[in-house]
């Protein structure tokens, strides 16, 4: 055992000769290690491989560089037929200790046999395939490759496992529990045979003995009967005596001497000569082995490289990323001075058009600031350019198709109503639609005044349809939209007077009366903006 820190070794004191170091705990946790080892070997003696299995794996954690531990629980995945698990831990093992280890011999062992390699790839591939057709519902496929998966590798304790409990589905519990007992056989504790071995208890209600009848005697009995041996005890000593004997003659006993040159020659043939050849396969066995071992470093090695060229990769991507971003901000900043200059220059229609597709998100400090006054003041410039269209259409030239145009716009352009005229404008849009006859979008624009502003919701309840008020006027409280200024307002109706302001209630015919008389000229027009009858001729 050797220093982690500076990896001198160590001795029987609590601290490194080297480093002075305090390595009491390394030396505790070795001990742990080294004693789930000996649990596992334990454990393993006695073909509890599940158990050995778990103890050595815990072992491991403990310390990974235990050799004897990995070695171990490598022969406990062989035995039970997993030989690929097996092989991983014999490879690790080779790789922390690369002399005198057993994992050499165990791998030798195993590579050295093509033919016995070659046939565990085909078991697990069958395996797995049997796994498949289950997930399918193929269960005959499944029972067919798992009989081809036990007659190649009898240890391999999941396919044992697998099949019965295929058989158990098809209530087939007799054959189920032999293959169980096989596989208790191999792993005599595996928690899953013993679970299945159960729940066939359960079902047959018969038990399972897991006890292996020894009849080595039985054997030795036959065998003396068919070979005609007598045997007794003589005291302490046992006496095989035949119970026939018959001289060879002349011709058996050429016979003989034949049978043995030709045995002679099968011995040289069959055991000579495999001899020299298994000599030579073993030492190209062996170069493979290492050219093996040297491809899979490399191949760790490759692996390492590509996580790294990966990382690179994601790095310049995020870098990318963050140059676009920037080129985007960079051409808001641009866009925004483009607008800055339109707005300056007086045209205010376009920089309000341009300045709506900008982002707000896009600019912060100074920038965030010229944003927000543009956006202020293109809004404030484009609400007063169309709100003097519209009232210039409405009065005093009456076209109100154009004022209703106008006015629409002024109140779009201020959505937030924070211009000081936008009660007006929305006022002035109500009352062209109104004089237009469009009730339907007065009516609209009338309740929208009473909820923005319910201080002037009187001033135009009278022209609300549904109220009821229309056929006769707007009011004592109307408001006064004639755009005449001192003029005189009025209503048209069949009352005969004028509610407003006490002025002409003069009745014409079909019964209209003065809207509003001009102070200039002393004329008089209805509420439509049309000439009285009798007036200017």
């Amino acid at each position: 055992m050797r220093c982690i820190y500076c990896n001198t070794p160590l001795a029987a004191i609590d601290y490194c000769t080297g480093c002075g170091a305090d390595i009491t705990i390394q030396k505790r946790i070795v001990r742990i290690s080294n004693l789930l080892y000996n649990e596992g070997l334990e454990k393993a003696l006695v073909r509890d491989m599940e158990g050995a299995i778990t103890c050595l794996k815990r072992s491991l954690k403990f310390n990974k560089e235990n050799i004897d531990a990995r070695n171990l629980l490598g022969l406990c995945y062989y035995e039970t037929g997993e030989a690929v698990s097996a092989l991983c831990e014999w490879v690790v093992s080779k790789n922390l200790q690369q002399q005198d280890n057993l994992a050499d011999y165990y791998i030798n062992q195993l590579q050295n046999n093509k033919n016995r390699l070659d046939t565990i790839n085909q078991t697990i591939r069958k395996y797995n395939q049997s796994v498949l057709y289950c997930r399918e519902d193929n269960e005959d496929m499944a029972i067919i490759q798992l009989k081809k998966v036990i007659s190649q590798n009898p240890k391999f304790v999941k396919a044992y496992q697998l099949l019965a409990l295929l058989y158990m589905k098809r209530q087939e519990y007799e054959r189920a529990r032999k293959l169980l007992k096989k596989a208790a056989h191999i792993d005599t504790t595996n928690t899953t045979t013993l679970r299945y071995l159960q729940e066939i208890e359960d079902v047959t209600g018969k038990g399972t003995s897991l006890n292996k009848k020894h009849k080595k005697y039985e054997k030795e009995k036959e065998d003396d009967r068919v070979s005609g041996t007598l045997r007794y005890m003589s005291g302490t000593e046992m006496v095989i005596q035949p119970t026939t004997f018959r001289d060879s003659s002349t011709i058996a006993t050429f016979i003989n001497i034949i049978l043995g040159i030709l045995l002679g020659g099968a011995i040289v043939w069959f055991l000579i000569v495999p001899a020299n050849r298994q000599a030579v396969n073993d030492a190209a066995n062996r170069q493979v082995t290492e050219a093996n071992t040297k491809l899979a470093t490399e191949s760790v090695k490759v692996q390492d490289l590509q996580d790294q060229i990966d990382d690179y990769a994601q790095q310049a991507e995020r870098a990318e990323n963050d140059r676009d971003d920037a080129l985007a901000k960079a051409q808001s900043y641009d866009d925004l001075l483009a607008v800055a200059n339109i707005y300056i220059s007086g045209d205010q229609t376009t920089a309000a058009n341009l300045i709506a597709g900008l982002n707000a998100d896009d600019f912060d400090g100074n920038a965030k600031t010229l944003y927000d006054s543009l956006n202020q003041a293109v809004q404030s410039s484009l609400f007063t350019q169309y709100y003097t269209a519209g009232t210039s259409a409405y009065y005093p030239n009456a076209d109100y198709d154009t004022a209703i145009i106008q006015l629409q716009k002024a109140v779009d352009s201020d959505p937030e109503r924070k211009q000081e005229k936008h009660y007006e404008a929305m006022l002035y849009l109500g009352m062209a639609y109104y004089y237009k006859g469009d009730t339907t979008h007065a009516d609209e624009v009338f309740r929208q005044i009473t909820e923005y502003y319910p201080a002037h919701a009187a001033e135009v309840q009278g022209y609300i349809s549904s109220s009821g008020q229309n056929s006769g006027g707007a009011g004592s409280n109307a408001a006064d939209l004639s755009g005449m200024g001192d003029a005189a307002t009025g209503q048209y109706g069949t009352t005969g007077e004028d509610p407003t302001s006490g002025g002409d209630t003069t009745q014409y015919p079909d019964g209209l009366y003065a809207a509003w008389t001009d102070p200039n000229t002393g004329l008089q027009y209805d509420v439509n903006g049309n000439l009285l009858p009798g007036q200017g001729q």
